[in-house]
């Protein structure tokens, strides 16, 4: 080995001994020992382990895994973060409690921030900014923003990435994918909450976060979307000082949208403010196609009446035209107590397992609706809907695209920012004028013609394809070489019990064979003795008694006779 794997290697194995013991000390020590981890912990903790238990069962279990992913730093809390946005594979009493994770962290010291600035553009940072703000104004667990003036004169803001946090993050990671495999090995129900596509999820959204050129983009997209629309003001980024460790954009003057009192002493009409977030949130996602996937308070502030502004374009959600369609016939079925429709509609986005059983899930679908449109709209609110229907899905193992729970999340934190604003705000009806003039231009003739077209050049691509595909498929059958591949569901249990038993027996066997073999060592009298005792025999015994033994100890542990 390398040194430098060795290194990397040795890095690791000393993360996961932390993570263990910062495990078992907020009580997760049978968890550690159900996934054999405890062999990673240090002595004195193995020994406390169960004292940690007891004493932390004070609080409750989402609190304790809380606090633990406070503890061990920014890719866990980022993780929790994330799985507060995935209430489908995380319980509700998760989901709340990761909603509490703060991403605020003490800031890296300036003389770093100058040296990732001049690593990352090989040049002096006075070539770049007249000035740069010691203080920072915001610093969380992948990067930190100060307030500068660039050589020109124009007011910007820096986001510098820590130095070191990609490492941090990569050895993270690959530690939460062996943490999955061995929960998916030894804790049967975790295969329910997929934790390999949790972290793959995770891995892909946080790397995506730490390319900042990433970011500078799709914040030019949305400037670029939105020219002309004075009402909104997206920030400009500045290119010449952009690079992957470092986003220089434009620094907008503004009130947190969350600021309700300082909005009316400024006097602003909160009222008409929460409609205008609403409408150019459905502006993004209808005629768009690409939305804004983080909308707390901090990445929105009011200009003046009439002008609002975004920030932080690190995450980003993409909807299709199909999927414009599919959104607007929901919000419609909402608005108008549709129900048969809107399950018609989850059924043409194929997204329904083929095991599902459809007549329990619109019956409890119906109950959901009924139980909330079985009132006035103005006292419906369509985040605790979303919720109820996604939870609903994860129990019929219905799993929905990413950017569709994005979009849901985006609803969830709309409705409560904007009932912070006005609390009679009705978000249903903010968004019914884009989903009907969708629904509209979908059956205008001009559509109608378009989607006949469409459809014809399919059966025409198919129909010109199929001679050469059926006689590829003609030539396999013929020369043996067609293959077709099973895939079973639910046998991996099983088949690890058979391997299981099958040991067992065959450990049974040779532990009789030695004590049928010792006793007829015994009984012949031949073997050579020590102070009258057939050596051979006795070693026999005790070699079976020992074997024996353990055999019955691994039984009584798995708890199955």
């Amino acid at each position: 080995m390398s040194p430098l794997r060795f290194h990397a290697a040795y890095k690791s194995a000393r993360r996961l001994r932390e993570i263990a013991g910062v495990l078992v000390r907020h009580g997760f020590f049978p968890v550690m020992e159900r996934m054999h981890l405890t062999r990673v912990v240090s002595i004195p903790l193995r020994l406390a382990g169960r004292r940690f238990t007891k004493e932390a069962e004070e609080l409750t279990e989402p609190v304790r895994v809380r606090l633990a992913l406070e503890e061990l730093g920014p890719t866990f809390i980022k993780f929790g973060q994330i799985l507060s946005t995935r209430p489908d594979v995380a319980p509700h009493d998760f989901v709340v409690e990761f909603l509490k994770l703060q991403d605020s962290v003490s800031p890296f010291p300036f003389k770093d921030v100058i040296k990732v600035i001049e690593a990352e553009f090989n040049r002096p940072y006075t070539e770049l900014f007249s000035s740069i703000e010691e203080a920072p104004i915001a610093a969380a667990s992948i990067a930190q923003v100060h307030r500068a003036v660039t050589r020109d004169g124009d007011e910007v803001v820096i986001k510098v990435q820590r130095p070191g946090i990609e490492a941090v993050i990569e050895t993270d990671i690959a530690i939460l994918g062996y943490l999955a495999r061995l929960a998916l090995k030894y804790i049967p129900e975790a295969r329910l909450y997929d934790p390999l596509g949790m972290v793959d999820e995770f891995s892909r959204v946080i790397k995506r976060e730490m390319d900042f050129t990433l970011e500078a983009s799709y914040t030019g997209k949305f400037r670029e979307n939105f020219e002309g629309d004075h009402r909104v003001k997206v920030p400009r980024v500045f290119w010449e000082s952009t690079a992957r460790h470092v986003l220089t954009m434009e620094r907008v003057h503004g009130i947190k949208v969350d600021k309700v009192g300082k909005l009316k002493e400024a006097g602003i009409d909160t009222e008409a403010i929460a409609h205008l977030i609403s409408d150019i949130f459905f502006k993004q996602v209808f005629e768009f196609g690409l939305f804004h996937g983080d909308l707390h308070s901090g990445n929105i502030f009011v200009v003046s009446q009439n002008q609002i502004a975004f920030v932080d374009f690190g995450i980003v959600g993409r909807i299709d035209a199909s999927m414009k369609q599919n959104l607007a016939d929901i919000l419609i079925g909402f608005a108008t107590q549709d129900y048969e429709s809107t399950i018609k509609v989850y059924q043409r986005m194929d997204i329904l397992p083929e095991t599902i059983d459809r007549s329990a899930f619109e019956r409890e679908y119906h109950d959901i609706l009924l139980h909330y449109f079985g009132r006035p709209l103005k006292y419906v609110r369509i985040g605790e809907v979303l919720l109820d229907y996604i939870r609903l899905a994860a129990r019929h193992e219905i799993r929905l695209p990413r950017d569709l729970m994005l979009f849901d999340k985006c609803i969830i934190e709309l409705e409560g920012l904007a009932r912070v604003l006005y609390p009679d705000v009705n978000i249903l009806d903010e968004c019914e004028p884009y989903a009907r003039r969708l629904y509209v231009e979908r059956i205008s003739p001009s559509a109608v013609a378009e989607g006949a077209l469409s459809m014809a050049a399919e059966y025409r691509d198919l129909m010109k394809d199929f001679p050469s595909q059926a006689g590829r498929m003609m030539k396999k059958i013929l020369d043996d070489k067609l293959r077709i591949e099973f895939m079973h569901r639910g046998l991996e249990d099983f088949m690890g019990e058979v391997d299981r038993s099958s040991n067992r027996l065959t450990f049974a066997v040779i532990i009789a064979a030695l004590i049928v073999g010792s006793s007829m060592v015994i009984a012949a009298e031949s073997a050579p003795t020590v102070m009258g005792l057939p050596v051979l025999g006795i070693l026999g015994f005790i070699i079976a008694s020992v074997l024996g033994f353990w055999l019955a100890v691994q039984i009584l542990r798995s708890g199955k006779f």
